[in-house]
């Protein structure tokens, strides 16, 4: 079984960061909280497998059972980790909760990016706790150019000139 690196031992807590051997190679996501996401465990063109730690903070119920949007959050990191671009973000996903996830379960992922030249992106990813599959889905990715906000702030420019330029020619 994977050790859990939330745990605290002899030298105090390990943080997540610490744990993580990619974190000079990552260009996505650089801010995310790990604890929440998981850490990247492999990396290479197209594919990384992350493992997620599950936590207190994750408990949906009294039972200990983690709630699936924590499942869904570490699938889309793995996804974006696949790609590993500075400017990608999820369009799209069709998702499959396959088995519950409690409290202590290790759920390692495998992300699987198609069409690396393209813009637009397929990453299967898959969730497992031991053997067993917990969860699958398929993720569209989009990489872009520049961050999504600014990119975002040049199309609402550009519509806000072409809107004045519209009133201007009727009137």
């Amino acid at each position: 079984m994977a050790e859990n690196i939330f745990d605290e031992n002899s030298d105090g807590i390990i943080l997540p960061e610490d744990e993580n051997p990619f974190r000079n190679e990552l260009k996505t996501s650089t801010a995310i909280k790990l604890n929440l996401n998981g850490v990247v465990t492999e990396l290479k063109k197209s594919f990384a497998k992350t493992r997620l730690f599950t936590i207190e903070d994750m408990v949906s119920d009294d039972e200990g059972l983690i709630h699936s949007g924590f499942v869904f959050s570490a699938a889309n990191y793995a996804a974006l980790a696949s790609i590993n671009e500075e400017n990608v973000i999820a369009i799209s996903a069709r998702t499959n909760f396959l088995a519950p996830v409690k409290l202590g379960d290790v759920v390692e992922f495998e992300a699987q990016a198609y069409f690396d030249e393209a813009r637009k992106r397929d990453v299967r990813v898959s969730g497992k706790v031991r053997d067993i599959k917990v969860f699958e889905a398929t993720f569209q990715m989009v990489v872009l150019d520049e961050h999504i906000f600014m990119a975002q702030q040049k199309n609402i420019q550009k519509e806000a000139a072409l809107r004045r330029a519209r009133e201007r020619e009727n009137g």
